[in-house]
């Protein structure tokens, strides 16, 4: 039996946690892949986005980066005062986008620090969103634990115009395009964890290739879209990644380390991302991860039911109501993912996510000509023979195939941008 997502619901957080597809069924789409439900990641050595694109950009640094542990929160908070932290006047971008990110989810998550009837206020009242900023917001952050936000946002309060044009702002640009769109938000900073497998028609002129890879990461925000047709009302879920700087031209100085070195997030560390007016091609890549992520969501648990657990593969729809948003904090414009053709990019992704998983996990740490890092070529790389089914393939086969497929999934991408101020 064939489904479609115009069938079925979304799986809360609590039920995808006490009720999970069992590990012996398999999504399958199209026969082109198949995904699993698991609940220990970590035996199948699970990758992240944030690994593969920084390895697809160069894997010499991203190896090395990867050596690299981040920086524990502190164990005390104090007020520090020191221009210098802001690297020429102005805090880091990244900094802010996180810091932002991390005060929207204060305001949406189910047993935070702030009660239901708070959250409720706070999302509907401009003054009263702006007074919490002034007056409770740090003391939230350091309730929350996060003390080396909570030291970057008393620096920023310091300063009274940036403070407003930085935090103050994009929350109530934030607050009036939920109450215009009318969206239900689902889930905040939510993990996920899968297992995606090949089939025989995964590569195309290659039916022995098979394989898996364990995909782990997080979701910034699930939603319930509102959508208004002709008279009638209808929802639509949607998968939402906060980003900071989207249009803004940025130096290329490197931030400076010391306190909130690493508090980044990954995905944004590399500046030329933001330094463009719409979001490119490894945007695109993070949300096709979520799409391929978000699969374990739906709620087929009353077909296994019907079937009496007599079944190995749910066959599900590739073209799903389904929306892919950018959300750009900067301005609250928000960028929906329309590939030109979806089975072809989904195709395109999924070659590419299985052939640099080979050559990450083969240690193959060639540095990328067309990559700006000031490193020193390596005298020799290693290049290991990898079995793939019942072939070989070497490390930079496996390398140069991913740069091939993402050549392929660029060429699909489209973006559709709407804004709310």
């Amino acid at each position: 039996m064939k489904h479609t997502t115009n069938t079925l619901s979304i799986l809360t957080a609590s039920q995808a946690a006490t009720q999970p597809i069992p590990q012996y069924v398999s999504l399958n789409y199209a026969d082109l892949f198949k995904i699993q439900h698991i609940r220990n990641p970590f035996v199948l050595n699970p990758v992240s986005y944030s690994t593969l694109a920084s390895y697809l950009e160069c894997p010499c640094c991203s190896l090395e980066q990867r050596r690299k542990r981040r920086p524990k929160e502190p164990r005390q908070f104090t007020m520090v005062r020191q221009q210098g932290l802001f690297s020429g006047g102005e805090p880091d971008p990244r900094l802010v986008g996180t810091l932002l990110h991390t005060l929207i989810n204060l305001l949406h998550e189910p047993k935070g620090t702030l009660s239901e009837e708070q959250q409720a206020s706070l999302l509907t009242h401009p003054s009263e969103l702006v007074d919490f900023l002034h007056t409770e917001a740090l003391s939230a952050l350091q309730a929350a634990g996060k003390l080396r936000l909570a030291m970057f946002y008393a620096e920023l309060c310091a300063h009274e115009g940036r403070f407003y044009t930085l935090i103050i702002h994009p929350l109530l640009l934030y607050q009036r395009e939920l109450a215009i769109t009318g969206a239900t938000v689902l889930a905040t900073s939510e993990r996920f964890q899968l297992k995606l497998l090949s089939t025989r028609h995964t590569f195309e002129g290659h039916t022995d290739w098979g394989g898996h890879v364990g995909l782990v990461g997080e979701f910034d925000q699930v939603r319930m879209q509102r959508l208004e047709q002709g008279g009638s009302v209808s929802q639509r879920p949607a998968i939402i990644e906060f980003k900071k700087g989207l249009g803004v031209r940025k130096r290329k100085d490197e931030p400076l380390p010391g306190l909130f070195a690493g508090l980044a997030e990954k995905q944004e560390r590399d500046e030329k991302y933001a330094a463009k007016e719409q979001p490119n091609e490894f945007h695109a890549m993070q949300l096709m991860v979520y799409w391929l992520a978000f699969q374990t969501r739906w709620n087929v648990l009353d077909y296994i039911k019907t079937e009496k657990g007599m079944l190995e593969d749910i066959r599900m729809s590739l073209y799903q109501e389904l929306d892919l948003i950018i959300y750009n904090l900067n301005d609250s414009c928000q960028y929906r993912l329309c590939p030109t053709n979806f089975q072809s990019a989904l195709q395109a992704m999924t070659n590419c996510i299985f052939y640099l998983d080979w050559a990450l996990k083969s240690g193959y740490a060639v540095q990328a000509p067309d990559h700006d890092c000031a490193k020193t070529s390596p005298l020799a790389v290693p290049n290991l023979r990898i079995q793939v089914g019942n072939a070989m393939l070497t490390s930079e086969e496996c390398y140069t195939h991913a740069r091939a497929s993402f050549a392929a999934f660029k060429n699909t991408i489209q973006w559709e941008a709407s804004s709310f101020r």
